[in-house]
């Protein structure tokens, strides 16, 4: 996707599979103590909030961690959210956070990672792609492993917005709103870490294999 496009796809508001009205419904219902309604919260974003402290920690066991801590902490602390349609950018907020205080303020310096594929267990999710022929499908791990690698290897501030720009596929507002930098500033952290990503998969592929997925 040229950057044009992309600009004008992250600048609207982001689709979490649920209906807005849904949303302040079951928020709503959260807030007044409704145990089923947050469950069902949980079952739509624990995934989303389990991948991005994972791409931020590299651990597995150290993610699932800190994501239930997360969901603890927003239930918590529901009736301090406004904005029920803001749900999605407060609970990564509160994610990072918890990752941030894990780390004594910082995001943890990443040497390895394990890719696990997503399914039924609750794996962490691939990167987006479009649909797979029989290359792409068997290219696809070793393609995640580079990705993924390029991504250890950002700048902590970096690689905080390009998790959530090119793989959790967030507006510049709604992470504008998480990292709490301006949208300016994050537009040109997202940039540069989208050029910093694309050389170093370059430099082991030797051609744009699959960058489509990171723009």
């Amino acid at each position: 996707m040229k950057e044009k496009e992309h600009n004008a796809a992250s600048n609207r508001t982001p689709s979490s599979g649920i209906d807005p009205d849904r949303l302040d419904a079951l928020v709503n219902s959260a807030k007044s103590g409704d145990i089923t309604a947050f469950s069902e919260l949980y079952g739509l974003y624990g995934k989303k909030i389990l991948n991005y402290i994972f791409r931020l920690t590299g651990s597995r066991e150290e993610a699932e961690d800190l994501m239930q801590d997360t969901f603890v902490l927003a239930f918590k602390n529901l009736d301090s959210l406004k904005e029920n349609v803001k749900f999605q950018s407060w609970l990564f907020r509160i994610a990072q956070n918890s990752v941030f205080q894990k780390y004594r303020g910082k995001m943890p310096q990443i040497e390895s990672i394990d890719v696990h594929d997503s399914g039924e267990s609750g794996g962490v999710i691939e990167l987006p792609a479009s649909s797979k022929g029989p290359e792409d499908t068997v290219l696809s791990a070793e393609l995640e492993k580079i990705v993924q690698k390029a991504i250890n290897e950002l700048p902590e501030k970096y690689r905080q917005v390009f998790v959530l720009s090119a793989l959790q596929r967030l507006s510049y507002q709604e992470i504008s709103e998480i990292v709490g930098r301006s949208l300016a500033s994050v537009k040109s952290d997202i940039h540069r870490a989208r050029v910093e990503v694309r050389d170093k998969i370059k430099e082991y592929l030797g051609d744009d294999y699959g960058m489509s997925n990171l723009y």
